[in-house]
C-alpha cells in the first residue's frame, strides 16, 4: 500500500514538473498554442517552422508565447515592440538571447554572450555603431561595394558561359 502511494505522489510531483513552466505566458496575459508536458510547442512543428509561426500569427496577432521544452520564448512581429527591445530595453531586461549550445569559436558573439559579457561588448560596439559614423561610412561602403548584386550576377553567368564553351 505505501508503495502505491509513494507511487502515486511520485507520478503527481512528475506532472506538475512538467507542467509548471507553462503558467508562465497565461500569467502574462499572452495567447499561445497549448504545450504539452515537458515538450513544449514542439509537437507543432511538425508541420514546418514557417507554417507554424503563420498559422500562429494569424490566430494571435503580433505577440505570442511558445514553449522549447520547458523554455518559455516569446514571438513578437511587432517593429515598435522590437525597436523598444534592441535599442532602449536592451541593456536592463533583454541581455540574454536563446542559445542552441552550436556556437564553437563564436562563443563569445554578441547574439550570443551572456549578461556581464554581452554588456561589456555591447558597451564597446555602441559607439562604433551611431547614426553619424553609420551616415559617415555609408560613402565608404558604397565606394568599395562597387558593383551591384546585378553586376555581379551578370558576370557570373559570362564566367559560367565561357566555362560551358570550353567543354567538348
Amino acid at each position: 500500500m505505501e508503495t502505491w502511494i509513494l507511487a502515486i505522489v511520485f507520478l503527481v510531483l512528475l506532472l506538475l514538473y512538467g507542467i509548471w513552466p507553462y503558467r508562465f505566458f497565461k500569467k502574462l496575459g499572452i495567447p499561445g498554442p497549448q504545450p504539452l508536458p515537458f515538450i513544449g510547442t514542439f509537437h507543432h512543428y511538425r508541420k514546418g517552422a514557417f507554417d507554424f509561426d503563420l498559422e500562429c500569427y494569424q490566430k494571435y496577432g503580433k505577440l505570442w508565447g511558445i514553449y522549447d521544452g520547458r523554455q518559455p520564448v516569446m514571438v513578437i512581429l511587432d517593429s515598435t515592440i522590437i525597436k523598444n527591445i534592441l535599442v532602449k530595453e536592451c541593456y536592463t531586461y533583454f541581455t540574454n538571447r536563446r542559445d542552441f549550445g552550436l556556437n564553437g569559436d563564436l562563443e563569445s558573439a554578441l547574439s550570443v554572450a551572456k549578461d556581464e559579457q554581452w554588456k561589456r561588448i555591447r558597451t564597446v560596439l555602441s559607439p562604433t555603431f551611431t547614426s553619424g559614423r553609420l551616415k559617415e561610412m555609408f560613402p565608404i561602403i558604397i565606394h568599395t561595394g562597387g558593383e551591384t548584386a546585378e553586376e555581379r550576377l551578370k558576370k557570373k553567368q559570362r564566367d559560367l558561359r565561357r566555362r560551358y564553351e570550353r567543354l567538348p
